[in-house]
């Protein structure tokens, strides 16, 4: 399953280089069009959970919940909870390469 780890952090890596990302739920909120996909962390609290749920129905968004390494790690930005990738063929990318450490959240 190594393989497909590598490909979510190989299509998370394309939209840090083209700047296809949103870090926080504040700067999520500030944006405008399509929002294909939020990243969240498990350690994100209630209520930024919370945040996050407002933010996927606010954009029609899907979430996926990285459910092993943290966030920041992967953006090395500190207190990293929300990550929105902005790119739509990105986004289904990540979804078509679910596994056990990352997986959709919710419905």
């Amino acid at each position: 399953m190594a393989e497909v780890r590598d490909k979510i952090y190989t299509y998370i890596g394309f939209a840090i280089r083209s700047g296809k990302i949103r870090i926080g739920v504040n700067a999520i909120q500030t944006l405008k069009g399509n929002v294909p996909l939020l990243l969240l962390c498990n350690t994100a609290s209630n209520n930024t959970v919370k945040d996050a749920q407002k933010l996927a129905k606010k954009f029609n968004s899907k979430i996926v919940l990285s459910k092993v390494d943290k966030l920041e790690d992967i953006f090395y930005k500190e207190n990293c909870k929300v990550v929105a990738i902005l790119d739509q063929s990105l986004a289904t990318a990540i979804l078509d390469n679910l596994n056990e450490k990352f997986a959709q959240f919710g419905g």
